[in-house]
């Protein structure tokens, strides 16, 4: 599921290689992210406006997250000042554009994703062109005048943002979608004067912080992994650690569009197969993904403890036999990687409701 139609109906074109697979494997072990999870970052196009301080951990974020194509609109240039913060730039930066600078960093950080500099300021001349091929776009700004942009050309474009915004110690953050009933235009209908970064200071823990709240809440969008902060507005104390939130009743929920990926039942075993084969001495390697503990509290017999994410890390091509059956706990785990291995390998199989349905058959036998 995702809460933006073009990545729901395209995350099945795109399959992840097994460097890949390896590159992501602690976090396609989260129930939320997953192989579908994984695609659907894979085929999702983020646009950043700022590379500064909300903007450098946003798009290290995104870009470990592995969205498959990040654009970086910044038309600034890197001072010594801002390397305190702005931790994608180095001292032998000073003087280059920040959108560049941090694009040949990320291109470092991950190699299997698009990566799209874009030196310039966004104004009313670009900012239709640059934001309409993007599914999400994330506010890493300090200017009112180009958040009142941003909102507009979203809402034309039935676009979701993230917003954040940094004072001295104090900070806010939301998301807005005008289909929705959210908008920046609405919760701000007359400009205030606040000063920025440049006149009042700023500790770059913070910044890094909230630009990392934000790329949740764009990951959270793009998987579905979660609601969203839609119609939700939080406002921060960092030096007391206090926190607010304050709720648009207006607000309709977004829609959450579900992909057509489903597991291939081909690659699952039911425990009448897995006792029918252990009967008849069919060869299979049992591989138990479980953690250690309760491994060693309960297991089938000639079961090998072996730990999902040196699956993902080194693929399965040293085991010997030919037919293998994955176990977690539910059966959950083993089926993604059932059908993540599948693509390279053969034979390979998951339980059907893992370990629980395992015990749960063999205490009802006794």
């Amino acid at each position: 599921m995702s809460y933006l139609l073009r990545v729901s109906k395209n995350f099945n074109s795109s399959d992840l290689t097994s460097a890949e697979l390896s590159y992501y494997a602690k976090q396609l072990l989260l129930p939320g992210i997953g192989i579908i999870g994984q695609r659907k970052l894979k085929v999702a196009r983020v646009i950043v406006i700022g590379a500064g301080g909300l903007g450098c951990p946003i798009l290290q974020s995104l870009t470990g997250a592995g969205v498959g194509h990040i654009s970086i609109v910044d038309g600034d240039d890197i001072s010594i000042s801002n390397l305190s913060r702005q931790w994608l730039h180095r001292h032998e930066d000073e003087g280059k554009n920040k959108a560049i600078s941090a694009a040949k960093r990320l291109f470092e950080i991950n190699t299997f994703i698009k990566l799209e500099a874009h030196p310039v300021m966004l104004d009313h001349a670009n900012a239709r062109k640059l934001i309409e091929s993007h599914d999400l776009v994330i506010d890493a700004t300090d200017g009112l005048d180009v958040r009142y942009l941003i909102d507009d050309v979203c809402a034309d474009l039935n676009c979701p943002w993230i917003h954040a915004a940094l004072y001295k110690d104090k900070a806010q953050l939301t998301v807005f979608w005008d289909t929705y009933g959210a908008s920046f235009r609405k919760l701000y209908p007359e400009p205030s004067i606040v000063l920025s970064c440049l006149e009042t200071g700023i500790l770059g823990a913070y910044a890094s912080l909230i630009g990392n709240m934000q790329a949740i809440e764009a990951i959270k969008i793009i998987t579905g992994m979660s609601i969203p902060k839609i119609g939700e507005l939080i406002t921060f104390d960092l030096e007391k650690n206090n926190l607010h939130r304050f709720y648009n009743p207006e607000v309709k929920p977004p829609h959450l569009y579900s992909g057509d990926f489903e597991n291939n039942s081909e690659y699952s075993l039911s425990i009448k197969d897995l006792q029918k084969s252990i009967i008849s001495d069919d060869i299979f390697t049992i591989l138990d993904i479980r953690d250690k503990k309760k491994f060693d509290e309960n297991c089938i017999d000639n079961a090998i403890y072996y730990p999902a994410e040196r699956i993902l890390e080194e693929g399965l091509d040293h085991v010997s036999t030919k037919k293998i059956l994955l176990i977690c706990e539910e059966g959950l785990i083993s089926a993604m990687l059932a059908n993540a291995m599948n693509h390279q390998y053969k034979d390979i199989f998951y339980l059907e409701g893992g370990m629980r349905a395992w015990t749960h058959k063999q205490t009802l036998d006794c």
